[in-house]
């Protein structure tokens, strides 16, 4: 019988300090979204989320500010997605590094 917490693998602390994970969250926010795929390809380099999340925020951010601009906005349908995916990209960037235990 194995242990699960004995043969995990080792998986390394998304922030330092907590002025770091601040400085991530507001470099999110400042940016608009923008630097939110760089900060989880970070995360998923350190094991702490998949790749397919910073490959799906891209997606959206990305895939959304580009061809909106290169297009036109004619109903302004771009702010609203990049605001939506910005405040759903720092909370996500809030709660990378939180221990969920049982009962809180």
């Amino acid at each position: 019988m194995s242990n699960p917490y004995i043969n995990a693998p080792i998986r390394a602390s998304m922030y330092t300090t907590t002025l770091h994970k601040v400085t991530w969250v507001v470099v999110v926010v400042v940016s608009a979204g923008l630097l939110a795929p760089p900060l989880f390809l970070i995360a998923a380099k350190k094991r702490v989320v998949t790749m397919a999340v910073p490959a799906v925020y891209a997606a959206v951010i990305y895939g959304s500010a580009v061809p909106g601009s290169v297009l036109g906005n004619p109903k302004n349908w771009v702010g609203g997605v990049l605001a939506i995916t910005m405040i759903i990209a720092a909370v996500h960037a809030a709660i990378l590094d939180t221990d969920w235990k049982p009962g809180r």
